[in-house]
């Protein structure tokens, strides 16, 4: 079946609110998917200017100003690949359309991210594998110095097809942004 066949199939059978939902517990790895997980550096101080992404067991800085160049079009987020400059350009400005005007969280303008499913999700997941936002611990006093990102492969799910997960979370094991990466 084309992989355009699939994703149409699945968004008549689960609706983006609950793709979320398909993350699977990240305890133990799939039988039959590869789990690769990786570190990343995250900046320990708070943008000057910035957003509060709130999630779950976690609060995202993101850079407000970089956030807007984004949503104009001033910066390609992908030199050389106009297609993924224009994603990151639409989630930018999805993300910014959502954020609440009045300051929050010592100053940061603020949007709660927890349960939703929103396309902008996707944005600060390429704020942090880029190391470009700073992640709060929600019983922390200060951002962490490093995020784990672990991916799944699940190359043996019958009813989805080949699909991946990745996982943004706190050493520790606490996660706090799951997402459906892969569908073909």
């Amino acid at each position: 079946m084309p992989c355009f066949a699939r994703i149409t199939r699945l968004a008549r059978l689960a609706p983006l609110a609950c793709l979320a939902l398909l993350a699977p517990s990240f305890a133990a790895p799939a039988e039959c998917g590869q789990v690769t997980n990786r570190h990343i550096p995250a900046p320990t101080q708070r943008p000057a200017s910035c957003i509060a992404v709130q999630l779950q067991h976690a609060t995202v800085l993101l850079d407000k100003a970089l956030a807007e160049a984004h949503a104009r079009g001033l910066i390609a987020s992908h030199p050389g690949d106009d297609h993924n400059s224009m994603w990151t350009t639409r989630r930018a400005r999805s993300l910014l359309e959502s954020v609440t005007p009045r300051a929050a969280l010592d100053s940061c303008a603020s949007v709660d991210g927890r349960g939703r499913a929103d396309d902008w999700l996707f944005y600060i997941a390429f704020q942090l594998d880029r190391g470009h936002a700073a992640v709060q611990a929600s019983d922390a006093d200060a951002p962490t110095d490093v995020i784990v990102v672990r991916e799944r492969s699940m190359g043996c799910s019958p009813s989805l097809g080949d699909t991946s997960t990745r996982a943004y979370g706190i050493p520790g094991g606490r996660w706090f942004l799951p997402l459906l990466t892969g569908i073909s």
